[in-house]
């Protein structure tokens, strides 16, 4: 199958723009006040755009609603809970909810950011530059995130429990709205305090 652009034709057009590129960066580095760099860094991303078949196409702009409006809905539609609001707070209380909750939230936390501190404080490792143990307990707490995993735990854990089971996974549902929201704020205040 050949493809739908010339390749040699291409490779010669974007040469030639990497060259105009060098030249108006050695004029003015800062591309904010550098209209014609802007200009062919712009067509050389358009250049790169139209060679893509539309798959291609279809496919990066269709990322963003699969990854946030599809896939969880997927997700919650597999889980199996019915949704019932009156009865809320019977359920987050029930304790299999709130151990299933405090295992994915705390657990996760302690887990990741505990042995990441006891691996760097033995040596064993490093943190990465410009990352901190702030950063290690962001990412702790969207540890606990464990949607599909543990759902299917739960489902190996509580065979023939059917009230267990769904407490169980309306527990993994609350860790992971309590995680995801608790790492999201946890690292957009310490990321906003470390750039002030």
């Amino acid at each position: 199958m050949r493809p739908k652009y010339d390749p040699v034709r291409f490779l010669a057009q974007i040469n030639e723009l990497v060259e105009q590129i060098k030249q108006a960066y050695r004029r003015e580095e800062n591309i904010v006040k550098n209209d014609e760099l802007r200009s062919r860094v712009r067509a050389l991303g358009e250049g790169a755009q139209l060679v893509q078949a539309p798959a291609q196409i279809l496919e990066h702009r269709m990322h963003l609603p699969s990854a946030y409006l599809v896939i969880p809905i997927f997700a919650l539609a597999n889980a199996g809970i019915p949704v019932d609001w009156s009865s809320f707070g019977s359920i987050a209380t029930h304790p299999v909810a709130v151990g299933i909750t405090a295992g994915l939230v705390g657990g996760k936390l302690l887990g990741i950011a505990g042995f990441s501190w006891i691996a760097v404080k033995l040596g064993l490792t490093t943190l990465p530059r410009d990352l901190n143990f702030k950063h290690i307990v962001g990412v702790g707490l969207m540890g606990g995130i464990g949607f599909t995993m543990s759902i299917f735990i739960a489902e190996l854990g509580f065979v023939g429990q059917a009230e267990e089971l769904l407490m169980a996974k309306a527990g993994i549902l609350i860790a992971s709205a309590l995680a995801g929201f608790a790492g999201f704020l946890w690292l957009y205040l310490t990321s906003q305090k470390s750039t002030e």
